[in-house]
């Protein structure tokens, strides 16, 4: 029983590694595509180029399943329905969307879904983690870490826009939404790795 609940408290470590290392994979990946891509003659290694971001999104998508594996029934049970309620939303969206595109909004590739779903997921559980929190009377308390995280993430992104837009840096809105999302990760590092070990 002991080795059961030190394998459910080492879960949240293990899948944050996991996961934020195939990200990295992928933005490298991503990243390499674009300058590789155009300098390689072999037909072959060309498309295994232009294929390479597969191989870490398989790799993100193993660590969700192992964390799965690794929750309590509660917290499955809490995973499946944030992740239910944010496909619905995700549903809504994408037949929303094409009836706007009927009246000029742009078209959107299919990589938007999995973005919408991820964003909404992610609310989603942050929601009814919180609503658990408030369950317990640290409801306040769960709101000052939120707000600590934004003002973190806010802040920190203002300074790379800042000293990149001085320094000369690429500062559009997809690199600061990148450098947005990184700070974000480490501030949960910093929470995950700062739990008790159970």
């Amino acid at each position: 029983m002991e080795a059961s609940m030190s394998s459910v408290a080492r879960a949240p470590r293990r899948y944050f590694i996991e996961f934020n290392a195939a990200m990295l994979l992928y933005l490298a990946a991503v990243i390499g595509r674009g300058l590789l891509a155009a300098r390689i003659a072999s037909p072959v290694l060309h498309t295994l180029v232009l294929l390479s971001p597969i191989v870490p999104v398989l790799l993100g998508a193993a660590a969700v399943v192992r964390f799965y594996r690794g929750m309590d029934e509660y917290h499955r049970l809490q995973l499946l329905e944030s992740l239910a309620i944010a496909a619905g939303f995700t549903g809504v969206v994408a037949v929303s969307w094409s009836f706007l595109e009927d009246v000029g909004l742009p078209h959107l590739s299919l990589l938007w879904a999995w973005i919408i779903i991820a964003g909404a997921w992610a609310a989603v559980a942050l929601y009814l983690a919180w609503r658990d929190k408030l369950s317990e009377g640290a409801g306040l308390k769960s709101l000052g870490g939120v707000a600590a995280t934004l003002i973190y993430v806010a802040i920190g992104t203002a300074v790379y826009a800042a000293i990149g837009h001085a320094a000369g840096l690429p500062t559009p809105w997809y690199v600061l939404a990148l450098v947005a999302a990184v700070l974000f990760i480490a501030r949960m590092g910093t929470f995950i790795f700062s739990k008790p070990k159970g």
